[in-house]
């Protein structure tokens, strides 16, 4: 369920139907065209979908109107090649525990979103989810850069798409119901679930608005964090005696030494690593940025901007030079254990983990 609360709102799964039950659907949409790919593809962003820029207009001329259908969808970049169903995900299926998310959501992003949402035609950015395939997926992604696609496109970020058209018909009814056997896990896209219910609950549970998704194999995707920067200038003694309060600390050469045991800290211009001191809790409080947000970052003065940060360390130390901030940066988690937490119907702070690559925007278009 989705439990509005501050400073967070929580994606919770709870029991309900077996696997097996009805889960995936085809959907009606449109598909980008060839010629349109160049301008229109590019790296996905919540940021116009939470009011922070102006939306981007859709040009329906850009697009192709498809009979309903599930998709797959390759992605192609320097590191591999990622692999997926894009099918749309009933929203019960996030309330009942079909679909189980392990981070919490930030309520004025969600407001955003669905506010975006709620318009038509909309651009889609898919949610990733993860499970366990079965033999019928697995053959499915398998067979498929076989067959002539209906798209190969590159975006304006280099990255290659490759779209197939599953077609209607006793494949597409069998994918569905094998979608339905497996538990799937929120890799990327927390926020957009959770406006999308919110929008469905708002239109008084339309059986027509689903969660348009991507449902890669359980190992389909690659996993880091999302580092922590407190913006400066930054009272080192407070942080300091915050974070000898909780962990062990002591200097070390780079971020990369710290890394391989603990919390890389950049403080005074000096890097140090980071290691919880005391017995480790279980579940998501166990996490490191867990503990880095309960013992440390949570008790800094309400005023202290903390910033959520894919950017590359050396961005962050030049940002950190200027100001006098300090940089936090989290070692990647164990897959097994974001899925354990799922399971568990626990949450990790917001924006804690990074799966990439993130699916292509402007590829697709909803019907509604």
């Amino acid at each position: 369920m989705i439990q509005a609360s501050a400073p967070h709102a929580t994606v919770l799964a709870q029991p309900g139907p077996a696997h097996g039950a009805a889960f995936a659907r085809p959907f009606a949409g449109w598909l980008v065209r060839d010629e349109a790919a160049a301008e229109e593809i590019g790296t996905m962003s919540e940021i116009a979908g939470a009011g922070q820029s102006a939306l981007r207009a859709v040009r329906p001329d850009a697009f192709e109107p498809m009979a309903p259908a599930l998709y797959a969808y390759r992605q192609s970049t320097p590191h591999g090649e990622h692999t997926g169903i894009v099918c749309d995900v009933m929203p019960e299926a996030f309330l009942d525990g079909r679909v189980r998310g392990h981070e919490s959501v930030q309520p004025d992003r969600v407001e955003g979103l669905a506010r975006y949402l709620a318009t038509r035609p909309q651009r889609v950015e898919l949610v990733s989810t993860l499970h366990r395939p079965g033999p019928l997926v697995h053959a499915t992604l398998a067979l498929a850069p076989d067959l002539p696609p209906d798209r190969d496109l590159v975006g304006r970020d280099g990255a290659r798409h490759t779209v197939w058209r599953i077609p209607s018909g006793p494949q597409t009814d069998e994918l569905c119901q094998e979608l339905g056997t497996s538990t799937h896990y929120i890799a990327d896209g927390h926020h957009r679930v959770a406006a999308s219910l919110d929008v469905w609950t708002r239109s008084g549970r339309d059986s027509s608005r689903g969660v348009l998704c991507v449902a890669y194999p359980i190992d389909g995707l690659r996993l880091a964090s999302i580092d922590r920067r407190v913006a400066g200038p930054v009272d080192s003694a407070l942080l300091r005696h915050l974070l000898e309060a909780s962990f062990d600390v002591r200097p070390v050469a780079d971020a990369q030494e710290a890394l391989a045991t603990g919390i890389a800290v950049h403080l005074d211009r000096r890097w140090y690593v980071a290691r919880y001191a005391a017995e480790r809790p279980t579940g998501a409080q166990g996490m490191d940025v867990s503990l880095l947000h309960a013992c440390v970052l949570d008790k800094l003065p309400p005023s202290t901007a903390v910033e959520q940060t894919r950017d590359a360390i050396e961005v962050l130390l030049a940002a950190c030079d200027a100001d006098g901030g300090v940089l936090f940066a989290l070692p990647a988690p164990q897959l097994e254990t974001l899925t354990a937490i799922a399971d568990a119907h626990e949450v990790v702070p917001a924006k804690s983990t990074y799966f990439s690559p993130k699916p292509g925007s402007g590829i697709f278009l909803r019907a509604r």
